[in-house]
């Protein structure tokens, strides 16, 4: 029996002329420790190996690694793929960098309900401009002490460069301790100054 596949693809066409996006990809790699049959735990230096492609205007689309089957003894690295978007503009001098974060979330799965807090934790975070970009579901599952499910996902946020606030110099200002102002009397009593 053979089952047919369908792709179903939505794309947005603006109204109006826009410069084309270009995608890259960028390879990070994710190290697995596992326990038993389960993988337990995930490394990944996410920002060491993005944060230049933020601060250049890009912006992550979306996230993915494959662990192709996984044996009792899988322990190793494979490599995440990250896409990102370049900015389209003609002047590089009017690329908006951002700055980005990452953070781990777990969800709760109750039988076929799926508890998640997402929503205070994105509804937080937006209130400083950090705008959700990609979530990356992990292979890693816990059985919590009631007996429900948690998996983790890595949650990937930016938001645009905040505006440096320019710091004026303040002039020194010296304080005389009691001592160095009896001293500074004698010199000036007896005219050393």
């Amino acid at each position: 029996m053979f089952s047919e596949t369908e792709i179903l693809a939505l794309f947005n066409q603006p109204n109006t002329l826009q410069t084309p996006s270009q995608y890259y990809t960028v390879i990070v790699p994710v190290r697995f420790i596992n326990s038993g049959k389960s993988i337990c735990a995930l490394e990944a230096n996410w920002l060491e190996h993005m944060t230049n492609h933020f601060r250049k205007g890009s912006t992550l689309v979306h996230g993915f690694f494959n662990l192709g089957m996984i044996n009792d003894t899988f322990q190793g690295t494979t490599d995440g793929m990250f896409i990102f978007e370049d900015p389209s503009v003609d002047d590089s001098r009017s690329v908006q960098g951002y700055d980005a974060i990452v953070v781990e979330q777990w969800t709760i799965l109750d039988g076929v309900h799926v508890q998640e807090d997402y929503i205070p934790l994105l509804n937080s975070l937006a209130v400083y401009g950090w705008q959700l970009t990609c979530v990356l579901p992990t292979p890693i599952v816990k059985t919590k002490r009631d007996g429900k499910l948690a998996t983790k996902q890595i949650v990937f946020l930016q938001r645009p460069f905040l505006p440096q606030k320019n710091k004026r110099k303040q002039p020194k200002v010296y304080s005389l301790t009691l001592f160095s102002v009896f001293i500074l009397a004698k010199l000036v009593y007896f005219n050393l100054i």
